[in-house]
């Protein structure tokens, strides 16, 4: 199974601050009462602290570590949670796992903060997996020569068989932008068949696609648009974006999550 530390890459963020320490406890009422009794982190005094080294900062709350401050900051257009320590010395740019649930807090919030709109992508030339009006659709963004989509694809139908509310959205994606794959892309979009797909997962000849799509170009389009470079990636109804080929229990949990999520409901 793919780690879920790799779904979403962190920036690599060389911070050195110069900032006035203090003692990251200040009061004796903090061991029995709320952190925030004795601790206070503002989104100003976050800006100052890391200064250039992020874009702008979105907002701060308490981390699910004991103290720490979540911190969340967008960079080049991508966002993710810094940790600030209560004594505002300290700056953690890495990962929370919590070890009793195995969830990695970290991925999951920079999932949850890189959602995209998923009205806003076309299904037109879409192969699908499973049924169309399935109540949960994953996009999924192939390219027809990409072994690890090929991987997703077995696990995709291997989830539609036992979870018929499931269904895959595949749109063929010519990752790098050459014309052979371009071609074979066309020719499934032109099909508009599983079987076809599998074919161009499997390397066989492909019919030729005359039939006029601009599909193609307009998953192009929309991978610019969403920044999705990587092959496969996925969309998921509540518009988090996953790359990798993740295995069938990772890609339930999540779907899981995101129907299980307060704004889901709304």
């Amino acid at each position: 199974m793919r780690n879920i530390l790799s779904i979403v890459p962190l920036a690599a963020l060389l911070l050195l601050f110069a900032v006035p320490a203090a003692h990251p406890f200040t009061g004796e009422g903090c061991a029995s009462g709320a952190c925030t009794d004795c601790h206070s982190l503002t989104r100003d005094e976050a800006v100052k602290i890391l200064g250039s080294g992020v874009d702008n900062v979105l907002s701060v709350r308490m981390s699910p570590v004991n103290g720490l401050w979540e911190v969340d900051v967008q960079k080049a257009g991508q966002r993710w949670p810094l940790y600030i320590d209560f004594s505002k010395e300290y700056v953690i740019a890495g990962q929370i796992l919590q070890m009793s649930t195995k969830k990695n807090l970290t991925g999951n919030r920079i999932l949850s903060m890189n959602r995209v709109d998923v009205s806003q992508i076309p299904l037109s030339g879409a192969i699908v997996v499973g049924k169309k009006d399935a109540k949960r659709r994953i996009i999924v963004f192939d390219d027809p020569n990409c072994p690890h989509c090929a991987k997703l694809h077995v696990t995709a139908k291997e989830i539609v068989a036992k979870n018929p509310d499931v269904a895959f959205f595949v749109k063929p994606f010519p990752r790098n932008r050459d014309k052979e794959t371009h071609d074979r892309a066309l020719s499934i979009v032109c099909a508009g068949t599983v079987q076809v797909l599998e074919d161009a997962f499997t390397g066989k000849p492909l019919p030729k696609g005359t039939c006029g799509s601009d599909a193609v170009d307009e998953t192009i389009r929309t991978a610019e648009r969403f920044n999705i470079r990587s092959t496969p990636t996925m969309i998921f109804p509540d518009g988090r974006v996953v790359p990798g080929a993740l295995e069938a229990d990772a890609i339930l949990s999540l779907l899981k999550e995101g129907a299980d999520a307060p704004d889901s409901k709304k």
